[in-house]
């Protein structure tokens, strides 16, 4: 984490970048907490971008601020509500005091000729117990708003498991190398998961490969649930084996899109397909948690 987090960013390169620096923060080591709530509600994108630089600021009294801020604001976001049918949903036979008749499951079971109220089988649909497993891109092409995108994901994904949405949660930022964050077995407090991903700075190739070998090892810590693997990236491989041999120990792998590209687009669809879950574009703060209330409920 330490060598991750290294790179600062100076109040000069911060003014080039947002143009609303003077405004949230008008002095060296300040920061106008109002200021940055009423640039959320004007412009979401804007915030999230500003926000994640800021938490990498040179002057340490704004880059401390920045942090607490940023957490409590991301993990805020991060809460989805539970307005939407969770999950992927499937049907499964069951006895017949519930759902509908399955009249060749029925048939089978009593060999043609059902007499007793055992011998009915009904359909009903339901979610399988679910580990999931979040992979955050931190190379050299995810840097300022992205940054803050991927830590508004890894909160939504631990208030999920905290929900009930899922069985277990691990989070998983690669870059070349692969650094697990949360462990599928351990739990954070998603405070500290947001302040961990704001601290790293966007460096180095993307090895895809590696994300999601080192996802399967700890999805694989819950023998018993369905593996969802959730990768939120460009998709573009720029080191290692190719993404699409390195599915093996996942049921599903679904893509949040960061990268308008067509290429990184394309990228995208194809590590989805391949994975037998979805694509849904999250370049921006509306389009993030949508995708991911999609995703986790």
């Amino acid at each position: 984490m330490r060598e991750r987090g290294r790179r600062t960013l100076a109040r000069a390169q911060l003014a080039a970048a947002h143009e609303s620096l003077a405004r949230v923060s008008p002095g060296v080591g300040e920061l106008d907490e109002s200021a940055i709530q009423d640039l959320l509600r004007s412009d979401p994108d804007a915030a999230v971008a500003l926000l994640a630089d800021l938490s990498a600021a040179t002057d340490p009294a704004l880059r401390a601020q920045a942090r607490r801020l940023a957490a409590r604001l991301f993990v805020r976001a991060g809460r989805l509500g539970a307005g939407t049918a969770r999950g992927y949903r499937r049907l499964e036979p069951g006895a017949a005091d519930e759902g509908d008749l399955d009249v060749e499951r029925t048939l089978q079971r009593a060999e043609g000729r059902p007499r007793r109220a055992e011998d009915l089988v009904a359909r009903r649909w339901t979610a399988p117990r679910r580990a999931v497993c979040l992979l955050v891109d931190h190379s050299g092409s995810m840097r300022g708003h992205a940054v803050g995108l991927a830590a508004m994901a890894a909160a939504a994904v631990v208030l999920a498991r905290e929900e009930g949405a899922s069985a277990s949660v691990s989070v998983i930022a690669f870059a070349a190398d692969a650094l697990v964050l949360q462990p599928q077995t351990a739990a954070r407090a998603p405070a500290r998961l947001v302040d961990d991903l704001l601290s790293l700075r966007g460096t180095g190739r993307t090895d895809l490969a590696l994300a999601l070998r080192t996802g399967a090892r700890e999805l694989a810590k819950v023998p018993s649930a369905e593996r969802l693997a959730i990768m939120l990236g460009d998709c573009r491989a720029t080191a290692g084996a190719d993404p699409l041999t390195a599915l093996a120990g996942l049921d599903r792998v679904d893509v949040l899109g960061t990268s308008p590209d067509e290429d990184a687009v394309r990228a995208g669809r194809a590590l989805a397909a391949r994975g037998r879950g979805r694509f849904l574009a999250a370049t921006r703060y509306a389009e993030l948690r949508s995708a991911l209330a999609t995703i986790l409920h």
